[in-house]
Formats: C-alpha cells, structure tokens, sequence
C-alpha cells in the first residue's frame, strides 16, 4: 500500500472515522513486514491492539445478589406510608372542620341570646312608647 493512502487511513483513524474494513486494512498493513520507514512508530501501536485483542479472562467473577425481598417490600411499604399519611391527613381536616362547626355553632348560640335581648329590648321600648302615646292622647284631652 503507498505512504498517502495509509497516512490518510491514518488520519481518519484518529479522529474516529474510518469504517470497520478500513481498519481492518490499516491493522493489516502494520502487522505485516513492508511498514514504510515514516510509519514506523505506528506499528508498536497497531501490534500493541492486537495483542490486547488476544487477551482473555479466565477467572470467575462474582457478581453481588441482589436483595430480592427488599425489592419486593419497597413497594409495599411505600403504599402502606402513603395510605397512612392520607388516613392522618384525613383525620386532621375532619377533626379541624368538626372544630369550625363546634366554633360556629357556638357563635350562633351566642348570637341568638343577643338577638333575644335585644328583642326583648325592643318589646320594653315598643310597650314604652305606647304609654308615650296615651299620654300625648290625655294630655291634649285636658289640655284643650
């Protein structure tokens, strides 16, 4: 392969746009033994990756477990504290609109006495004023 077209490979390479056969192609011509003089340095490169690409594990690895009875209470115990804090909310208001009513019931009584009071007030003033007007009827009577 000639110098430029490997060097434009190259570039395309390292800036991660080659396809997967131009790879191939550049992996192939720096494993081989006609490498050109200026392309030297890349072949420690291109023999390290395919070294790499031989590597194996051959050990076991141990992955943890993962707690299943936990993932299967999660849930549930999120729904029993939601319906808890429902149940409690629902309480509080009920127990604070019984507390209103016991508030408003109590004005209203108190309202009513007063409404009596007065009314009883007025009935005194209403029975006054008709002594008023006998009065003014028997004093022109003996006035005249």
């Amino acid at each position: 392969m000639e110098y430029s077209k490997i060097k434009d490979l190259l570039d395309l390479y390292f800036k991660g746009k080659t396809t997967l056969v131009q790879e191939k192609s550049i992996r192939i011509y720096f494993t081989s033994d006609g490498v050109d003089e200026r392309l030297k340095p890349y072949t420690a490169l291109f023999e390290a990756y395919s070294k790499a690409a031989q590597d194996t594990f051959g050990g076991s690895l141990l992955l943890p477990q993962k707690n299943k009875s936990f993932q299967i209470w999660l849930p549930r115990a999120a729904a029993l504290l939601i319906s808890i804090i429902g149940v409690a909310a629902f309480m509080y208001l009920a127990s604070n609109k019984a507390a209103q009513e016991k508030q408003a019931l109590a004005a209203f009584k108190e309202s009513r006495e007063l409404m009596y009071l007065m009314a009883n007030q007025f009935n005194k003033a209403t029975q006054t004023l008709s002594l008023v007007d006998q009065f003014q009827v028997h004093k022109n009577k003996y006035l005249k």
